[in-house]
């Protein structure tokens, strides 16, 4: 049985729609006039045969498509940080950083918007967990229920061995050599594998494949052994897989780990506890208590 990440799933969006509110809050026009008194909402965006668009009707769109969505996460925030404050509930950074060592473990390596901004996705999964907590402060569950739970699902807590890294694959050894001399030369790995790399997806990353399994189908026995004797921070030599080869950044390596019932005690606890809850697992569950009005009404 593995380990269900559903927090990585919650982070990924809240980042896909602050990487939108960002470029909202850029478009906003300022109250004042913009150059040659034209107010900056009437500024010409693009053109259309003669037909303008402004960067006001573009930032109406924007409200339109994401405003309610953006409006409701910034609410559910503070209603989950006021009520933890209410209950004295807090989550510490090491369950914080467990949870987030157990979501990359469950994938071969990570979406571009999981790997662009660590913080934030661990600033979502405390919020995640914080909710949780609140959800189930009043659920009781036995230490016995918890233990056969950590005995049957041991495996949930095991974090294999893995090098968080970046690529640079080419055709044939010549080629690989060639990038190389240039990695000896300064030339930059990310650029390099942009522009030589025949790798599409993670070419368009600089390279970057996120964090790989020492043990798996995403590496051969070969590339795991040139791996290890490769330092943190440096490139590794060729290593020809299939009919490629393919020259490795190593970023890091994360050690394999098992982690004991002590450790993971207060997750099992939620877990088992959110199966009982019969409130919506939302922030909105608390929103009454709030006391929260916003622009969109009283609808939830």
């Amino acid at each position: 049985m593995k380990r269900k990440p559903k927090p990585f799933l919650i982070a990924a969006a809240v980042l896909l729609v602050t990487n939108i509110i960002t470029l909202f809050l850029w478009l906003k026009p300022d109250a004042s006039p913009g150059v040659g008194g034209i107010s900056a909402g009437s500024e010409v965006v693009a053109t259309v045969g003669g037909d303008s668009v402004t960067r006001e009707d573009w930032l109406y769109t924007l409200e339109q498509k994401y405003g309610e969505q953006e409006l409701r996460q910034l609410v559910n925030q503070k209603v989950i940080d006021k009520a933890a404050k209410k209950y004295n509930v807090s989550i510490s950074d090491k369950e914080v950083d467990q949870e987030f060592d157990l979501i990359r473990s469950a994938y071969d390596s990570f979406d571009e918007e999981f790997t662009a901004d660590e913080e934030t996705v661990k600033a979502q999964i405390r919020t995640d967990l914080l909710l949780e907590e609140l959800l189930t402060k009043d659920v009781e569950i036995s230490e016995e229920d918890m233990k056969n739970f950590y005995t049957q699902n041991e495996e949930m807590y095991s974090i294999p061995k893995m090098f968080n890294l970046k690529q640079i694959k080419v055709k044939d050894k010549s080629d690989a050599g060639q990038v190389i001399k240039e990695l000896e030369s300064g030339s930059s790995f990310d650029v390099l594998a942009m522009e030589r790399s025949t790798d599409d997806g993670s070419a368009n990353l600089g390279g970057d494949i996120g964090y790989v399994p020492a043990e798996g189908e995403l590496l051969s026995p070969e590339a795991v052994k040139e791996l290890e004797s490769t330092k943190k921070g440096k490139w590794s030599q060729p290593v020809k897989t299939g009919s490629d080869y393919v020259i490795y950044l190593l970023k890091d390596t994360v050690k394999e780990r098992q982690y004991s019932y002590k450790d993971v005690k207060d997750q099992i606890r939620r877990q088992l506890a959110m199966e009982q809850v019969e409130t919506p697992l939302t922030p909105e569950a608390f929103w009454d208590e709030a006391e929260v009005e916003w622009f969109y009404g009283t609808e939830q």
